[in-house]
């Protein structure tokens, strides 16, 4: 298996990144940085398989769980795809992408909890387009945002992504089909409902006021909103915005080299579509990848219309797929049917004797075997039933007069 890039740039250097930038170095990246590091280490923990044929062992050393890990990152999309499977109702979807101009990027960047009013924003821009539609029957969809905070040359770039259905709820009417975005319109009212609650967030100031009125004049400016992306299944939709879930920063195939000082990668340029290779010391390249990591607890992910964990509407449409074969496809995406697929190797299988092997024993860094913790005190407690039982023997037997003494009447 290949060993990721992005892991051995962070364990060469990280360390004495921190020596110079570790005081401005958050306490959430720091931690997130160390799971990944430990992330299948045996030292930190693993679990274990063993043979009865030939008592072959296997360890499988515990994995992260960190979005910000790129095999980790994969395994939570694969979930999030399959959960949002039997969630999804089977109509058309669109793609739409959210941005802002470069202006308002420091503003988010200086306090990380203001990015979750971009998807509210954008739900709400979305959202009163279609009640506009048809004022007595307000259509309301489904949607779901992702918040991206990166752009293709990891420089700090806030934005939407949103997955929304081609049509709405109304209040009478069951379903309506809305295949045309009005992209103009949806702009305008991004950038609106945007500004204007950013002017609430921050109090109104003369300086967002004024800032405010630059960007309302540059109308074409920044406030982009892309919506020609068609997607003609629920299941395809999961799947297509599953992509931008739980993406890296970076894809391990953009890293060109990396020889223990600079590290090379590539990039499209948004602009003109032309590939841009650069080279930056590794401690650069660490800053443009730990400043996407979020906050810890932050939801990257949100749910609006009658996609909202809230809404009970989606449960009266047919959905994608149904639970049992959601159930079944769950199954299928535990850890040994993952590496089976993708390598073509049964990690379950004894590499001995081609027999399966079992589950066998959790051991943890810190606290060792749990096999043997737990027969220990499967022993100690059977060793004090033993005494308890001996002592009561003894004393019905006149023996003892000691701890026990047996009632009389």
């Amino acid at each position: 298996m290949k060993k990721s890039k992005i892991k051995l740039i962070l364990k060469d250097n990280w360390l004495e990144f921190l020596k110079i930038y570790g005081k401005k170095v958050r306490k959430n990246v720091k931690k997130e940085v160390e799971k990944v590091l430990a992330c299948g280490d045996l030292s930190k923990g693993y679990i274990e398989f063993i043979c009865d044929s030939c008592k072959e062992s296997k360890k499988v050393g515990f994995s992260c769980k960190s979005r910000f890990c790129t095999s980790c990152g994969k395994v939570y999309t694969d979930n999030w795809i399959y959960n949002m499977l039997g969630n999804l109702i089977n109509v058309k979807h669109r793609h739409i992408v959210f941005t802002i101009p470069e202006e308002l990027r420091k503003f988010f960047g200086m306090n990380r909890q203001r990015l979750k009013i971009l998807p509210k924003c954008a739900a709400k821009a979305v959202t009163s387009w279609m009640h506009s539609l048809n004022k007595s029957q307000q259509f309301t969809p489904g949607i779901v945002t992702v918040i991206h905070t990166f752009g293709r040359d990891l420089k700090w770039n806030p934005h939407v992504h949103m997955m929304v259905t081609e049509g709405g709820k109304g209040k009478t009417i069951e379903w309506r089909h809305i295949r045309r975005f009005a992209f103009e319109a949806l702009r305008k009212r991004w950038q609106k409902v945007l500004l204007d609650e950013i002017m609430i967030v921050s109090g109104d100031n003369k300086k967002m006021k004024a800032l405010k009125n630059k960007l309302y004049k540059e109308k074409n400016k920044g406030f982009y909103v892309h919506a020609k992306t068609e997607i003609k299944s629920a299941k395809t939709a999961a799947k297509y915005v599953g992509r931008y879930v739980g993406r890296p920063v970076i894809a391990e195939s953009r890293i060109v080299d990396y020889d223990g000082v600079n590290v090379t990668f590539k990039y499209t340029r948004h602009e003109d579509n032309e590939e841009v290779i650069e080279t930056i010391h590794a401690y650069e390249f660490i800053k443009k990848l730990i400043i996407h990591i979020p906050e810890k607890n932050f939801k990257m992910i949100r749910y609006f219309g009658i996609y909202s964990r809230r809404s009970k509407e989606k449960n009266n449409f047919i959905k994608m797929i149904d639970e049992k074969i959601l159930r079944l496809r769950k199954s299928l995406g535990k850890w040994e049917y993952r590496i089976l697929a993708t390598f073509g190797v049964n990690p379950c299988k004894c590499s001995k004797c081609n027999k399966n092997m079992r589950f066998y024993d959790i051991v943890y860094g810190n606290y060792g075997s749990i096999r043997e913790h737990l027969k220990k005190k499967f022993i100690f407690e059977a060793e004090e039933r033993l005494e308890e039982a001996i002592e009561i023997y003894a004393i019905t037997k006149g023996i003892l007069s000691g701890r026990i003494i047996p009632k009389t009447t």
